[in-house]
């Protein structure tokens, strides 16, 4: 009988965890949701997100943090 090993920490963020079990499966925890795949399931999600994010910033790009600076709007 062999001992479990706990998960290898791959990566991790606030809210966002991705481990390695001592199977082989990589767990993707995302705040409330967990995912368990397969390696080969896991690169091809990655992928699309990739692809996913490149598109969004082409369709939606980011806007600019606005602030306001000193000295600035009169005269």
């Amino acid at each position: 009988m062999s001992e479990r090993v706990d998960p290898v920490v791959l990566a991790k963020a606030p809210g966002y965890r991705i481990e390695l079990a001592d199977d082989g499966v990589v767990h993707v925890h995302a705040g409330p949701l967990s995912f368990r795949l397969a390696r080969d399931a896991c690169e091809a999600l990655t992928t699309t997100l990739a692809r996913a994010m490149v598109r969004l910033a082409h369709v939606c790009p980011k806007r600019p943090v606005l602030e306001v600076l000193p000295g600035g709007g009169e005269g």
